[in-house]
């Protein structure tokens, strides 16, 4: 079966923080832009945008939230 990249993220400039998470692309550019035109945008406007499947969406998160981990580290892909 053939994973689905249904998850996109915008992460910091620095791959560290996750931002915003969609289910398109369009969804998040508009995320985007409007936390830019509100000024509410953590950093100022430098944002990298990534499409990932559900499974590793949520194993990035977990790795995130209880390993203290950067989104960077995170997401590098493990050996099994």
């Amino acid at each position: 079966m053939m994973t689905h990249y249904s998850i996109f993220i915008a992460v910091d400039y620095f791959n560290a923080q996750i931002i915003f998470t969609a289910k398109s692309s369009g969804e998040l550019s508009q995320k985007i832009i409007l936390a830019i035109e509100k000024g509410s945008l953590p950093v100022d406007g430098a944002v990298r945008m990534y499409r990932t499947s559900p499974e590793a969406y949520e194993i990035i998160q977990h790795m995130m939230t209880e390993y203290n981990m950067p989104f960077h580290e995170a997401a590098q892909p493990r050996e099994a």
